[in-house]
């Protein structure tokens, strides 16, 4: 019985291990998604008004 009451606290400890790993690394991965996606709406803008500036100073 002390066996197998181990085994199940064992496995729920690496379980509970695992679904916290797993829970920080999703927000870090939806950080830095969003943090990409930042970026570019921000690299298009910038090509958009760099584009405007040419055409005004012809």
């Amino acid at each position: 019985m002390g066996r197998i009451a181990i085994f199940a606290l064992t496995t729920l400890l690496f379980a509970s291990v695992g679904i916290c790993v797993w829970w920080v690394w999703s927000r870090v991965y939806i950080a830095i998604k969003r943090q990409e996606s930042v970026f570019e709406i921000e690299k298009e803008t910038h090509e958009k008004i760099k584009e405007k500036v040419k055409e005004q100073e012809e």
